[in-house]
């Protein structure tokens, strides 16, 4: 059992920091604050994102990007987020993309869509499932006919017509290709009535509608974004007709995983923070790091994100090694890494007292980022129900999703 990191892992993450220090920090505060979300999104830093090999870290390597590994991603996305966790969730996105075009797509498919996607410097992806009545459903616990999707798709001739609505779509309304799930028949489960299509931005039909403002993850965006009669070529469906299930368990294994990264940069950020400050600010004749309650604090801050980051790993590595249980230890991850990264940025608040709302101070920001991935990627509840399930055998659909 080797804790090394490779070779290959330190190159990235050594980049991934600099970026992180040298372009996301000096300005994220700044940013996070600006008022309306259209504002907010970063496309400078986007581009030179993308001009260090971050933007197409999973982009398969014929096509000119990366394609590195899971592994790799979880390091980046944790450097990244320790800087700015919205930034972090752009280029996940777009990771998490990388593996459909990688894996998902066929031939045809990959001419037609990653040579444009890697050559526009600020292009990104999405996956467009959450409507207004599907949210916790789709993540995998339950399978019924009555489940709320309502986007549809329907077949006419070489192409399939699709109409609804998503919402709270991570870089909704900004990303230039969407890979969207429909019904083929509202009375059937989405395991056999589910698809995805790949449509881009421009497709006649696809509407934009609005951004959502929010109190977390600032620079990253939520769009809200209609399709109407949105005719789709039937060469655009992933794997085929009723291959949602198959489509999210199959190709997607370590998705939970680098989701949890994030959140991880998130704490250890915080803990950083409140490290430092510790160590500067007296109070009772001595640095309060000298005092019990807040060294023991502390202490209780670095284990927690050490065994996130044990956990991540873990899951990680079983996904880049095509480990059956890796899902079930991605899901793990997510909700080990988002509680832990939630404790310590509270804890973090806890030790800077007066100063932890205070806006001169990033903490209320770490604290205002991190409560996202309660539910983000999932609630925590559905996925411990999941990881109930899937242990025990009761429900192999668990083990299905992001």
């Amino acid at each position: 059992m080797d804790f090394n990191l490779s070779e290959t892992h330190l190159k990235w993450q050594k980049i991934a920091r600099e970026f992180a220090t040298e372009v996301i920090a000096p300005e994220a505060l700044e940013r996070d604050r600006i008022p309306l979300a259209k504002d907010r999104i970063p496309w400078d830093w986007i581009k030179l994102a993308d001009k260090a090999g971050i933007r197409t870290l999973g982009v398969p390597k014929t096509f000119g990007g990366a394609e590195e590994s899971i592994l790799t991603m979880c390091i980046v996305g944790e450097e990244l987020a320790a800087a700015d966790l919205g930034f972090a969730v752009i280029m996940d996105q777009c990771w998490k993309m990388a593996h459909l075009f990688k894996d998902a797509m066929t031939a045809e498919q990959q001419q037609k869509f990653i040579p444009s996607f890697v050559s526009n410097n600020q292009a990104t992806t999405a996956i467009g499932i959450t409507e207004p009545d599907i949210g916790s459903d789709h993540q995998g616990y339950y399978d019924g006919a009555d489940i709320g999707m309502k986007t549809t798709a329907v077949k006419d001739g070489d192409s399939y017509i699709l109409n609804g609505t998503k919402r709270y779509i991570s870089n909704g309304c900004m990303a230039s290709l969407y890979f969207i799930t429909a019904r083929l028949d509202s009375s059937k489960p989405l395991s056999e009535s589910g698809a995805v299509f790949i449509v881009p931005s421009d497709t006649p039909g696809f509407r934009a509608d609005f951004f959502h403002e929010k109190s977390s993850q600032r620079l990253a965006t939520n769009g809200c974004f209609h399709l109407e009669n949105c005719r789709i070529p039937a060469s655009n469906i992933m794997l085929g007709e009723g291959k949602l299930i198959e489509l999210r368990s199959q190709y997607m294994p370590g998705s939970k995983a680098e989701a949890a990264a994030t959140v991880l940069g998130v704490g250890r950020a915080a803990y950083d923070y409140a490290m430092n400050y510790a160590k500067e600010r007296k109070q009772g004749g001595k640095f309060i790091i000298e005092h019990q309650a807040v060294s023991l604090m502390l202490a209780k801050m670095a284990m927690l994100l050490d065994g996130a980051r044990l956990q991540i790993y873990k899951a990680a590595w079983l996904a880049d090694n095509g480990d059956k249980d890796a899902r079930v230890q991605g899901l793990i991850a997510k909700v080990q890494a988002s509680e832990a990264a939630f404790e310590v940025c509270r804890l973090a608040t806890e030790i800077l007292g007066g100063a932890g709302i205070m806006f001169e101070h990033p903490v209320e920001k770490y604290l205002r980022d991190a409560a996202s991935f309660l539910h983000s990627d999932g609630t925590n509840q559905v996925c411990s129900l999941r990881i109930t399930n899937a242990l025990s055998g009761m429900n192999s659909a668990a083990l299905y999703g992001f």
